[in-house]
């Protein structure tokens, strides 16, 4: 297939190098910055067409699928041009920053005959694959997700879209720690209902957003899933997930699977192309998702996947403290 990409910061590297390992074709780089856009072309021997402007790349076809690598508040409009196109579509999370762009998507989603994908690599992960399985088969009573790393001023000085409501459309909750929540309502089932509160304890100077969050979430069940995230420490650590049923405990952090107190298995070596917290799923989602192209078969993130944590992470923000309905 022919693939584009708009936005050739950090995260469209590993992009590039897992459509290249899948075989794929890139044909075109979008940026504002056509510096990035070269520097890859040579970095990775490309013989791709270069835009600033995504619209012009698109409405002079020739594109098969693009990916979506921009900063938060313009992944709504990008996946919406795709689509209304009739273009495949795979766009890094989140998803959206709002219900409002979530339901802009929903319409364009229903009337394309294109894909869509949401980039959630983490589910691709052997680790929690194996969780996923385990309590696809025994129903999750609760659960907990941990995240605890360090962003600090440079971190977020480094783009003029980070750290502000508008254009990063939240803090840690929905950038750092979106994979965290959303691997736990994939393993625990999603909630029907959230009690959270947000701060920012380290920031104040630097963002308007949060830098530390904490929710209780509850399943319809009855049970319920803790979520704890913190870009304030001064180091990050892995994150760690855990769940349980009646008969199972099971703890994941990185490629390790902890259940009822025994190490099951950790995932074979994979090569990583990124930081490690980004995990090793890249590839496997990406090939993954030009395979149900191909294919015809169902993508396993799509939009109805895809806006579930969004949603979670809205009501987070909106809860304050009160129990807000999902």
């Amino acid at each position: 297939m022919k693939v584009a990409i708009i936005g050739i910061g950090s995260i469209a590297q590993i992009h590039i190098r897992s459509i290249l390992a899948c075989k794929e074709e890139i044909v075109a780089l979008c940026d504002v910055d056509t510096s990035r856009c070269q520097a890859a072309t040579e970095k990775f021997g490309l013989q791709a067409k270069i835009y600033t402007d995504y619209i012009q790349m698109l409405d002079e076809g020739g594109v098969d699928c693009v990916h979506v690598c921009t900063p938060h508040y313009l992944h709504a409009e990008m996946v919406c041009a795709c689509l209304r196109r009739n273009i495949h579509v795979l766009v890094e999370k989140p998803l959206a920053i709002s219900n409002e762009q979530l339901k802009e998507i929903e319409s364009a989603v229903k009337e394309s005959k294109a894909t869509l994908g949401v980039c959630h690599q983490r589910r691709f992960e052997e680790s929690m694959r194996y969780a996923k399985d385990v309590f696809s088969q025994e129903e999750a009573l609760a659960g907990q997700g941990t995240l605890c790393w360090y962003r600090g001023k440079d971190y977020y000085a480094s783009g003029a879209w980070r750290g502000k409501w508008a254009t990063e459309g939240g803090g840690v909750a929905i950038n750092q720690a979106l994979h965290t929540l959303d691997l736990l309502l994939w393993i625990c089932g999603m909630p029907v209902s959230v009690i959270g509160h947000t701060a920012n304890d380290t920031l104040k100077d630097s963002i308007e957003v949060e830098d530390t969050v904490s929710a209780i979430f509850r399943l319809e069940n009855g049970g319920k899933f803790i979520f704890n995230a913190t870009n304030g420490c001064n180091a990050s650590f892995p994150v760690i997930i855990s769940a349980m049923s009646k008969n199972t405990h099971i703890t994941v952090t990185d490629e390790w699977v902890l259940s009822n107190g025994s190490y099951v298995k950790k995932e074979e070596e994979l090569r990583q192309f990124g930081k490690m917290e980004w995990g090793v799923g890249h590839t496997k989602l990406i090939k993954d998702f030009y395979d149900c192209l191909k294919t015809g078969r169902k993508f396993l993130i799509d939009f109805y996947e895809g806006q579930k944590v969004v949603k979670l992470i809205l009501a987070l923000y909106a809860s304050n403290g009160q129990e807000v309905q999902i």
